[in-house]
């Protein structure tokens, strides 16, 4: 049973993560689920990230809140505060661009069929793009996802298209392209609290001429209890010489779920 936390804590984890860019996926892996949250459930991911490209990226806290709204649709939102080291340059810091977003499953998984679900996100244009936090420009997302279990082992089907927006930069227009992504993630049930995770990611890059992704992650999740529950994950390029980035991702952190409404309001 999920555990009912006070309203005091409700208060306290709202203002947290109000005020708290995201990566268009529950963590740790970078492939996203199929169930959504039950109604009046709120799912609460607190962890850091970091991410080494041509410029390394610190995600601390990393933050997302998820919220169920019906027995088939979540709402979500995040906006972690990052650090940016680029290759040359000074540091910078501070909230990255917030990403809103809700998901519908519209197949319950059964014995014999897959569950399906479809996200939509749109990631806001609120971050510094001369600092390096933010893209300059609002993208929207769209994602299929689809996910199997067979006893032990789970498979998850990821395929999306961002709409990448143009930044403008010294009164000029920077030419993006949208995106495409596929992925392709596993479960392993090795305890009865203990799965480990494994995917394989490919995406094009947003900037032309710069190389595609190919990149694989690692990981497990580990309940302690109904509530609580701990991940982690690392990954990089599979590609020679790690073209298409990224050359190291490594994500850490907790779920935490509780009731927003008392258990006779979420009929």
């Amino acid at each position: 049973m999920t555990r009912r936390l006070p309203a005091a804590f409700l208060y306290a984890a709202a203002c947290l993560v109000g005020g708290l860019n995201a990566a268009h996926a529950i963590p740790p892996l970078v492939a996203s689920d199929v169930p959504t949250a039950d109604k009046g459930l709120v799912e609460i991911f607190l962890g850091t990230r970091y991410q080494k490209t041509g410029k390394i990226e610190r995600q601390a806290p990393f933050n997302e809140l998820v919220v169920g709204i019906s027995p088939w649709q979540e709402l979500t939102f995040e906006m972690p505060y990052v650090s940016v080291s680029p290759s040359q340059g000074l540091s910078e810091s501070g909230f990255a661009d917030a990403v809103v977003g809700t998901k519908v499953m519209f197949l319950r998984e059964g014995a014999r069929r897959p569950g399906m679900a479809v996200s939509f996100e749109a990631k806001l244009d609120n971050a510094s793009e001369p600092k390096g936090l933010g893209s300059g420009a609002v993208d929207y997302d769209v994602r299929w996802r689809t996910q199997k279990e067979w006893g032990w082992f789970t498979g998850l089907w990821n395929l999306g298209y961002t709409f990448i927006g143009e930044p403008t930069g010294n009164g000029m227009r920077q030419y993006r392209r949208d995106v495409w992504f596929g992925a392709f993630a596993q479960e392993y049930t090795v305890a009865p609290r203990t799965k480990l995770l494994s995917e394989v990611y490919w995406k094009n890059s947003d900037t032309p001429g710069d190389p595609s992704s190919l990149a694989a992650d690692i990981g497990f999740k580990h309940n302690f209890s109904s509530w609580l529950q701990l991940q982690a994950a690392i990954g990089k390029s599979l590609r020679d010489g790690n073209l298409g980035g990224p050359k190291l991702r490594v994500y850490a952190g907790v779920k935490i779920e509780f009731l927003a409404v008392a258990p006779e309001q979420r009929s």
